[in-house]
C-alpha cells in the first residue's frame, strides 16, 4: 500500500471537515485548498477536482467500514458492534458527511452503494447468521439486517454531536459503551 503525501492528507481532513460544515455543493475546491493550505493545482493533480476528492473520501470511509468487518468477524457480537461504533465516532464528521450524501441520488452514490452494500450484507448475513449467500436468509433475518445497519448509522444521520460536553473523547466512549450495551440487549 502506497503511503499517503502529507500534503494530500491535509487536502483529504479538510475536505472532510468542509463538506461536513458546509455540505458538497457549497464547498468550493479553493475553500479546500484555503483551510488545507495548499495550491488548489494540488487538488487537481492527487483527486482530478472536487468531484474526485468526494469519491476518494467516500470510498475510503467505506472500505474502512467493510475492513472492520472483515477482520473482525470472528470475534463477538458486541466487539465488532463496539469497534464499528469506535471508528465512527474517531471520524465522526466524516461519518455524518457519507451517510447524509448517501441519502441524496447521484449516479457515483448508486454506484458505489450497489457494491458496498452487497458486500457489507455478506459480511453481516455471515456474522448474524451463519450464511455466505444473503439470497438464503429468511425474511425475518433480512429485517435484522437492515435494523442492525439501521441502528449503526442512525447515531450519524442525526445531530447527536452538536453540544461541547458530547465531543471529548470521555464523552464518546461513554457514548460507543452505553451503545453498544444497548444493541447487544436488543439484538445480541
Amino acid at each position: 500500500m502506497k503511503k499517503s503525501s502529507p500534503s494530500k492528507e491535509k487536502v483529504l481532513q479538510a475536505a472532510g471537515t468542509l463538506f461536513f460544515q458546509q455540505g458538497y455543493h457549497a464547498t468550493s475546491v479553493r475553500d479546500i485548498a484555503r483551510e488545507a493550505g495548499v495550491n488548489i493545482s494540488l487538488i487537481s493533480y492527487y483527486f482530478q477536482g472536487k468531484q474526485g476528492l468526494f469519491e476518494t473520501i467516500v470510498i475510503d470511509h467505506l472500505e474502512a467500514n467493510l475492513k472492520l468487518l472483515e477482520d473482525h468477524m470472528e470475534e463477538p457480537f458486541h466487539a465488532i458492534i463496539k469497534r464499528i461504533l469506535h471508528y465512527k465516532m474517531d471520524n465522526y464528521q466524516l461519518s455524518c458527511f457519507v451517510y447524509r450524501e448517501m441519502m441524496i441520488d447521484s449516479t457515483f452514490l448508486r454506484e458505489v452503494l450497489v457494491t458496498y452494500i452487497a458486500k457489507e450484507d455478506y459480511l453481516w448475513a455471515n456474522i448474524l447468521f451463519g450464511v455466505k449467500d444473503v439470497s438464503d436468509l429468511t425474511y425475518d433475518e433480512e429485517l435484522q439486517l437492515i435494523q442492525i445497519k439501521g441502528v449503526l448509522q442512525a447515531p450519524f444521520t442525526t445531530p447527536w454531536n452538536q453540544r461541547e460536553e458530547r465531543r471529548t473523547p470521555e464523552a464518546k466512549r461513554h457514548f460507543v459503551d452505553t451503545y453498544t450495551k444497548y444493541i447487544n440487549q436488543c439484538y445480541g
